[in-house]
Parts: C-alpha cells; sequence; structure tokens
C-alpha cells in the first residue's frame, strides 16, 4: 500500500477528532444554557431579521402559537422593500413570506399579531411599511391561514409614517372581528411631527378613530398596543418625545360609547430619554386583580449613564405604578420588548421578559435577557449571551407552551447577528424554566 494510503485514513479520524473537540470545547451561546426549540436565520447580511418577533397566535389551526419575525431591511426586488415571515411554532417551517412593494418600504418595520380580523377561527397580522410611497406608509392586515391580503390601510400624508408601529386592539365594537391600531408618528394633524395613532375596524378597514399628539414633535403613535375583553377596552399610544423635557410619555385610553377616555398617563423622571419610543404592551395581570396592567419602556433612559434602560408597570385598572425596573450596566439598553411572558412561576402574577441587547457581560454587545417577577420584580432567571455582536435580547415576547412541557416558552430575537452576514440577523424560540408549583389555595 502506498504510504499516502495509510496516512490518509489516520489523517482523516485526526481531522474528525479535532472537529468534535472544538465543538465540545466551544462556549454554549446561552450562559446558562437554554434549550432551543427553533433557531431561525435571515436569508442575508443587512437583513436585520428579528427586528422584531411575535407571538401570531395559532394561524395554522394546529393548537400551537406560530412565530411572526420581519426583516425591514431585506432587499427583495430593491433596496429596504422589507420583509415578514411566519412560522410554525410547533415545527419551525416556514408558513409563507411576504415582501414588501417598492424599494424603501421597510415592510415589517412594525408587525403584530392582529387577532381574528376575518373571523375565520385562526389568528390574523398586520404588517407596516412606513416607507412607502414617500413616506406616507402603509399596513396590511394579512390572514394567518395562507398570506392573503385582507385589508389594505393607508396613510394620509407624504412622510407620516404610518406603519411604523401597528398593533391589535381585540375587537373593540364587538361585531365578532378583531380590530387594529396603526401609528403615524409624523402627522402633523395638530402641528408638526405631534403624531396621530388610528383605530381601524378590522371587518371592513374603515376609520373607527383618530387620536392626536398634544405638541409640536410629541412623535404620538410611535408606539402603541391594545386589549378588549367584552365591553372592557386598553388603547396604549407612546409618544416618544412627549412631555416634560420632551423625555416622553405613554397614554393609556379607554373606548366609550365609540369616545376615547384618557385613563391615565406613563410619566418619564428626570434621567428620562425617551419613554414609550419603542416599546408599549398590555402586559398581563401582573397585580393579580383581574384586570390587565400596562407597560411602557425607555430603554435609552440615563440611570447610571447613557442608555442603561428602564421599565415601568402601571396599573390598567386605576394607573397606579406597579413596578419600576432598571438596567444595572450604562449601554446594555435595557427595557427591550412588549414583556408579555404570561405567568412563568405560576404565582398568579404575569411575569416580564426584558432584553438588553447591548448587554457585555458574556461578550461585547452579546446580550442578555431577564425574567423578573410580575409580584415584586425579583429576577426569576437572566441569561447572558457569549457571541459577541450577537445582540441577544433584540425583542423578546412569550409563546405559551410551544413544546408541550409544561413550561411556558420564550421568542428572542437577534436582529444583528452575523450568522449569515454583517446584521443578517436571528431569531430563537427557547424552552423556558420550570417552576415548581405552589398549591391551589384550600376551599
Amino acid at each position: 500500500m502506498p504510504l499516502s494510503s495509510a496516512i490518509a485514513p489516520c489523517c482523516a479520524a485526526l481531522a474528525l477528532t479535532t472537529a468534535a473537540q472544538q465543538a465540545a470545547e466551544a462556549p454554549a451561546l446561552f450562559r446558562p444554557e437554554l434549550r432551543v426549540i427553533h433557531e431561525l436565520d435571515g436569508e442575508g447580511p443587512g437583513d436585520q431579521f428579528g427586528w422584531i418577533g411575535r407571538n401570531a397566535g395559532d394561524c395554522d389551526g394546529d393548537g400551537i402559537a406560530d412565530v411572526f419575525l420581519s426583516a425591514p431591511t431585506r432587499s427583495d426586488g430593491g433596496t429596504a422593500t422589507g420583509k415578514v415571515y411566519l412560522y410554525s411554532g410547533k415545527s419551525g417551517a416556514l408558513l409563507f413570506a411576504r415582501v414588501g412593494g417598492a424599494p424603501g418600504d421597510q415592510l415589517g418595520l412594525g408587525i403584530e399579531r392582529a387577532g381574528d380580523v376575518d373571523g375565520d377561527g385562526r389568528s390574523d397580522v398586520i404588517a407596516g411599511a412606513p416607507g412607502h410611497d414617500r413616506g406616507r406608509g402603509q399596513a396590511l392586515v394579512l390572514s394567518g391561514r395562507d398570506g392573503k391580503v385582507l385589508l389594505t390601510l393607508e396613510g394620509e400624508a407624504a412622510g407620516d409614517s404610518f406603519g411604523r408601529k401597528v398593533a391589535s386592539a381585540g375587537d373593540v365594537d364587538g361585531d365578532g372581528h378583531a380590530d387594529v391600531l396603526v401609528g403615524a408618528e409624523y402627522c402633523d394633524s395638530t402641528a408638526t411631527d405631534a403624531g396621530r395613532a388610528y383605530l381601524f375596524s378590522g371587518k371592513d378597514g374603515s376609520a373607527m378613530l383618530a387620536l392626536d399628539g398634544e405638541e409640536q414633535g410629541d412623535r404620538f403613535g410611535v408606539a402603541c398596543a391594545g386589549w378588549s375583553r367584552g365591553a372592557e377596552n386598553l388603547l396604549v399610544i407612546g409618544a416618544g418625545d412627549a412631555g416634560p423635557g420632551d423625555m416622553g410619555r405613554a397614554y393609556v385610553f379607554s373606548l366609550v360609547d365609540g369616545e376615547a377616555e384618557l385613563r391615565s398617563t406613563i410619566e418619564s423622571d428626570p434621567q428620562g430619554v425617551g419613554l414609550g419610543r419603542m416599546f408599549v404592551s398590555v402586559v398581563g395581570d401582573v397585580d393579580a386583580d383581574g384586570f390587565p396592567d400596562v407597560y411602557a419602556s425607555d430603554f435609552e433612559h440615563a440611570g447610571l449613564g447613557t442608555m442603561t434602560g428602564r421599565i415601568y408597570v402601571h396599573s390598567g385598572k386605576t394607573g397606579e405604578r406597579l413596578l419600576t425596573l432598571s438596567g444595572t450596566t450604562a449601554g446594555e439598553g435595557f427595557g427591550i420588548g412588549t414583556a408579555d411572558v404570561g405567568d412563568v412561576n405560576g404565582d398568579g402574577h404575569a411575569d416580564l421578559l426584558l432584553g438588553a441587547w447591548q448587554n457585555a457581560e458574556g461578550a461585547p454587545s452579546a446580550g442578555k435577557c431577564t425574567l423578573h417577577s410580575g409580584r415584586d420584580g425579583s429576577v426569576l432567571g437572566a441569561w447572558v449571551c457569549t457571541l459577541a455582536q450577537e445582540t441577544f435580547g433584540f425583542d423578546t415576547t412569550g409563546m405559551g407552551d410551544v413544546d408541550g412541557d409544561g413550561a411556558l416558552d420564550f421568542l428572542i430575537t437577534n436582529a444583528w447577528s452575523g450568522v449569515r452576514g454583517a446584521r443578517s440577523g436571528r431569531a430563537f424560540v427557547l424552552a423556558g424554566p420550570s417552576f415548581p408549583r405552589e398549591p391551589a389555595p384550600a376551599r
């Protein structure tokens, strides 16, 4: 046998052994380790896949919540057309994808579960394209069943940025169709860039209500969220440059007999920078009073220095402040995501999942996510990423129990991950932690 033939198998075996050793020696991506149910990757450099990630509800009818993700700077058919993707929560398979209609549309800069808009028993989704038609903006309500366009909603004027944020309001008017909110942060209806937020009928797309910012430059509508249960409802609108010192404010309304009544506001504090500029939500029943509560984030808050981050939770019933949680390191950007993860530890209080996308505990700009008790704000779990520039926690939300193990799972995105080139982005559906369940009270 030639010497080269004898050496080749040895070299191959050595190469396999070295690869196995390298894999074994490579640090886990998350510390402590998290079990990955699904990893979903962007298609190419610059996509920012995972800019937003949302629990879409059950779109395919298999009883498991599905995953809605956006890549607003994806360039299919033109620069920054944008693209949105719906994946099966059960299998991780792509159910459908939709591309923006024109260059610059940035479809997916705003996405959200829409609820059952068409009354077919399946959850639908809404996606905004604020760059459409010279920044006039557009929002598309898409069937969760097949991605068909159910409603096309248009902004009023060029530059309004209609669709920068979108949300479900639930079935506010009780007609059996979920209604939707769309923000237009640069609308000049009352003053330059005061902003406007619209409530549209899910049944026919007609405008039910328009709410306006109070002053020039408020950017009212830069974030929005909604909820309804029978005659009860909440509409939450962020105005990222409103309030004293332009530090931001969130407004909480209820719709009563077709008119919006202001219930409360969430105010910033002296170190605030942009409260309500990106994330507001109806986060669940944090104080266990039978009524959902309201969350607003200022991830740029300068409590310990630039972009430390801070979030607030207020009672949806009374407007009272329930929780204030802050980042621990300047520059980490704590307070990313809608926080709505459900009652993870089973104590009767909705808990909060929060990202700090620039946290450097594991590596520079690797990111960190923390799970906080809704009862008292204490940390129930914390996970750091170990890969530099991964931006773990670019967006965060809860997925319910995707894998059927009895624990609530998470959707966390890394939109600046370099997994397929610079800022290509990826997202993870991650198995949530299990907690001992408190025994039911004796009767």
